[in-house]
């Protein structure tokens, strides 16, 4: 840990949205001596690392699977004193229930070799926080990218991966960028040293939004189930205006996608703009009693994560708790489809779907097509960061994976907020900044 004494002034920050990004930079500024807070549309905090409980158990409905890259989480587990525990093994099941050989060539035909001289010489900053070092780089639609460099078992060996956790499939216009971020998140390309004593992947005991609940409760203004109706932004300030009443700040950090929270901000064009041009992906978690399917793991079906086409059906499920029959299913599509065609797909696969606990549908992956990425939209989201007193943090500039977005709303709060006078903090979980680093 690294000991900063700051010299700037301190100052109001509004967070709108409690998920690992809001929660993240707001611990951050609060550490740095400055006045935060945290404004949340929904009764509870974690955003899209919601837990539930079913039969004294805990289900996560989002993320809450954490590889060895996972260094930042594991930072905030440590600090908080959060126990936790190793995931379910993956295995990859064909449409009618058997198991599959989940195919690992690219560590092994030599691609793995080629990749890594290519991201030496064209995104060697792929690692790093956010994706604006990296975008146009890998702008190309990822099929013709991986035809181009000859990297083919790529999509074999991760491809599955990917689509079953709800970033789209290959066959569609996913840029290369979101693809390649997911690979080296894994662990599988570079493994690293083992995180709390874990061999492998890892999660949280009790549900992955116990993690998310000890950060708000440290706290000291986090405001759950109100809901801001308009931001006006001003030369001295900002006035976050909520259905509870008004919030002024110096500052105000977006956690949320900003197409999503456009109706209620005072947008300048380029945020129109910018707004306009994100995608994001129709994904669906269905907890639900389930009997007479494989146990004891989390299943990707491979029948329906090849292709678009089988958008609606069940790409993934996972049985967490061995003795119960409750499982948590995951999807692509609209309502209407993932509801009918889960039955359906359970029955294939030789089970019974009994009774339904929880649906949720997720804008999930706030992304850029590969031509916005090439015309350099995430060059122009960083250039807006701190105009108009607004920051941007989440999965659009940092990609949807929630290590993705702590390390990058942390090194946000570091490197334009320094600590107020007298403030010592410490910098826990990541490097500390150089000087090229400060400022940018």
């Amino acid at each position: 840990m690294q000991e900063l004494r700051g010299t700037a002034g301190p100052r109001t920050v509004a967070v709108v949205g409690a998920g690992p990004s809001g929660l993240a930079v707001a611990r951050e500024l609060e550490r740095a001596g400055h006045r935060v807070t945290v404004l949340e549309e929904q009764d509870t905090v974690a955003g899209k690392c919601q837990s539930v409980r079913v039969d004294g158990r805990a289900f996560d409905l989002g993320g809450h699977i954490c590889s060895n890259r996972y260094e930042r989480i594991a930072g905030l587990l440590t600090e908080l004193g959060v126990e936790t525990e190793r995931t379910s093994r993956y295995r990859v099941l064909d449409a009618a229930g058997r198991a599959l050989r989940q195919p690992m060539a690219f560590l092994h035909d030599g691609s793995l070799q080629r990749y890594r001289a290519l991201r030496a010489r064209e995104f060697p900053r792929i690692a790093e926080p956010g994706l604006a070092h990296s975008a146009r780089a890998l702008a190309a639609p990822v099929g013709r990218w991986m035809a181009e460099h000859g990297l083919h078992s790529m999509a074999e060996s991760f491809g599955t991966g990917f689509t079953a956790a709800g970033y789209g499939h290959l066959d569609d216009d996913i840029p290369a960028l979101y693809f390649v971020k997911y690979a080296e998140m894994t662990g599988l390309l570079d493994p690293g040293p083992q995180l709390l004593g874990h061999p492998g992947d890892f999660t949280v005991v009790g549900g992955f939004a116990t993690l998310w609940e000890r950060v708000a409760a440290e706290l000291k203004d986090v405001r759950c189930g109100v809901r801001v109706t308009a931001v006006r932004r001003r030369a001295d300030g900002v006035r976050v205006h909520t259905d509870s009443g008004p919030v002024e700040a110096d500052d105000v950090v977006l956690a949320v996608a900003p197409d999503r929270f456009l109706p209620a901000l005072d947008a300048t064009d380029e945020e129109r703009d910018l707004a306009a041009r994100i995608r994001s992906n129709a994904y669906h978690t269905t907890l639900a009693a389930a009997s007479g399917l494989p146990e004891d793991g989390f299943y990707f079906l491979a029948a329906h994560t090849t292709s678009r086409a089988t958008a609606g059906h069940c790409v993934s499920y996972h049985h967490r708790y061995p003795g119960s029959e409750v499982r948590t299913f995951y999807s692509y599509g609209r309502p209407d489809d993932v509801t009918a065609l889960l039955r359906k797909d359970v029955t294939a696969l030789g089970g019974h779907l009994e009774e339904v606990h929880v649906r949720r549908e997720w804008a999930f992956m706030p992304h850029f097509g590969s031509a916005d990425l090439a015309d350099g939209a995430l060059d122009r989201l960083d250039a807006l960061q701190g105009r108009d007193r607004t920051w941007f943090v989440g999965g659009l500039p940092a990609f949807e994976l929630v290590e993705c977005t702590v390390a990058h709303a942390q090194d946000l709060a570091r490197r334009h907020f320094p600590p107020a006078p007298g403030t010592l903090t410490r910098r826990a979980h990541g490097p500390a900044l150089n000087e090229e680093e400060r400022q940018t």
